[in-house]
């Protein structure tokens, strides 16, 4: 018996466009739990084309590094263990890394370039995620 209560509503919604940045990019958590759940909500069309993750991390590294990374990491801690390359190669267009101190003003003006590029670029409309994945003490207040 279908549910009169979901008659009309879209059982499937796609994610509006948008940037994830991620700060703390290189570090464990990214590799083996963020992008491969990213991977597959892109797998199973739950996130828009005009999707973009930006990690940000103080590891010197390329984007193309960074995919690479990124692609061994889903290739080992996604569930299916294996990378679709038709899904892989459209994920990996959105992929950007940027080396970054979170301590440097500068760096922050930087991402803010980056970040202004993909809106042109991937049509994310100033749409931004961050999350941080770094130690405590760069995002903690003062209590003094």
């Amino acid at each position: 018996m279908e549910n009169p209560l979901r008659q009309g509503i879209r059982l499937e919604r796609t994610a509006e466009p948008c940037i994830v940045v991620i700060f703390g990019a290189s570090g464990d958590l990214t590799k083996r739990k963020l992008v491969p759940a990213l991977y597959r909500l892109v797998q199973e069309r739950l996130v828009p084309a005009e999707f973009a993750i930006v990690g940000l991390a103080r590891t010197e590294m390329t984007d193309d590094e960074f995919r690479r990374k990124m692609k061994d990491s889903v290739e080992q801690f996604s569930e299916a263990r294996r990378v679709d390359e038709e899904v892989w190669h459209s994920f990996e267009q959105g992929l950007y890394y940027l080396q970054a101190d979170l301590g440097t003003a500068s760096d922050y003006q930087k991402l803010a370039d980056l970040l202004n590029r993909i809106d042109r670029e991937r049509g994310t409309g100033g749409n931004r995620l961050f999350y941080l994945s770094v130690a405590p003490r760069f995002w903690c207040l003062s209590r003094s």
